[in-house]
């Protein structure tokens, strides 16, 4: 008989009104309104030696002290190690804003609220089944690092009217489902994976919101039960083609209808789900100089692999690494286990734009980000 099990808690993380909002340097007023709550969801795994978990949460991004007090306390109140923990977030635009070092009363109730979501998932531990699909969408999202005819770059932050002579670069329009579920064949979780920045609407927005992936996860939720967890993919430069009015809902609806119907057809399974973890402590040099070490991350449950890299990543670089490791059973979380902004191609520096200009990175780090994400997820069988 298998021992293995799954369990899942959803926690709310809904700030009070009045706080600072992050994704946009522009917007000094407080949050004015709540148009969908926040949550922290998470996904504990047993294969009867180990477990992990995964904790995915509607914020913008989390400084890696966080992710560590967060991993902590999961593991003082767990059998969960640390180290075992992945924390990610869907770098909605329209939540709260979470500083490094900050003293603030609601970011230390929120860090324990994220590991009490993990804590009430491991306690709600059951025998179960998972497999995973993949579906695609390639209506909602365009890549906004285009280039003009001599080659340089020019960033569009919105679809632009008059395309001609512009050339867009790739997305990633692949949908990876995740399909957790009981004995009895009830759902337990699951996960949706995709590559687009939750960016729905604009700057002048002082309502918090989860954006599209709270639409998306709220499909899959309202259909079927269980708990559905979102991780954003590589999407740097990835952006929705419409925003504002209608569209946030309308964008989750039609994610979350495709991953709806990949979920439907996934055959599950409770044998040769033995969990593994991998991480490598990796060091880059700054464009201002001196390096700056960031964590990248595995973990591997039986032949599905879940991918940790800490930033803003373009999308050139997931579609490499997936290409080089094999898409099948890959889930790629970006802003997971920590932030520290943008993570360009060694090109996009040569040809401009926002996402290279802003990086604080040198050029070739996108590279090999790329290089030790693809050692690490040879931890699959």
């Amino acid at each position: 008989m298998s021992e293995f099990m799954a369990g899942a808690a959803t926690v709310d993380i809904t700030p009070p009104l009045g706080g600072k909002m992050a994704g946009y340097a522009g917007r000094d007023d407080g949050s004015q309104a709540i148009a969908d709550p926040l949550q922290a969801r998470a996904l504990v795994f047993a294969d009867g030696a180990t477990k992990a978990a995964i904790i995915a949460n509607d914020l913008l991004g989390l400084p890696s002290a966080r992710v560590a007090h967060i991993r902590e306390r999961v593991a003082a109140a767990t059998d969960i190690p640390a180290a075992a923990v992945m924390v990610c977030c869907s770098h909605t635009h329209f939540g709260p804003e979470v500083e490094d070092g900050s003293a603030d009363a609601y970011v230390d109730v929120l860090c324990d609220q994220l590991a009490t979501a993990a804590i009430l998932a491991n306690a709600s531990l059951r025998p179960a089944r998972m497999g995973h699909g993949a579906g695609s969408v390639d209506t909602i999202s365009f890549n906004r690092h285009t280039l003009l005819p001599d080659g340089k770059a020019q960033t569009n932050y919105r679809m632009p009217a008059d395309t001609s002579g512009l050339t867009f670069g790739p997305i990633d329009p692949t949908v990876r489902v995740l399909r957790v579920e009981g004995e009895d064949g009830a759902p337990i979780a699951s996960l949706i994976n995709f590559a687009c920045h939750p960016v729905t609407s604009t700057d002048r927005m002082l309502t918090l919101s989860a954006d599209y992936p709270g639409h998306a996860m709220n499909v899959i939720e309202s259909e079927e039960g269980g708990v559905c967890l979102f991780g954003l993919g590589c999407a740097a430069n990835i952006v929705p083609i419409r925003r504002e009015g209608a569209y946030p809902r309308m964008i989750g609806q039609t994610l979350g209808g495709e991953a709806l119907k990949v979920w439907q057809w996934i055959a599950t399974s409770d044998e040769n789900h033995a969990i593994r973890s991998a991480s490598h402590d990796l060091v880059l040099p700054l464009k201002e100089g001196g390096e700056e070490t960031m964590e990248v991350s595995v973990l591997a449950v039986g032949e599905i692999a879940f991918l940790a890299l800490p930033g803003e990543i373009f999308v050139e670089i997931g579609l490499d690494i997936a290409n080089r490791a094999g898409a099948d059973g890959l889930f790629t979380f970006t802003m997971g286990n920590g932030y520290v902004g943008y993570i360009a191609t060694r090109v996009a520096y040569e040809q401009g734009g926002y996402e290279s200009g802003a990086s604080r990175f040198s050029p070739g780090c996108g590279e090999a980000l790329a290089d030790t994400a693809v050692r690490l997820l040879a931890i699959r069988p």
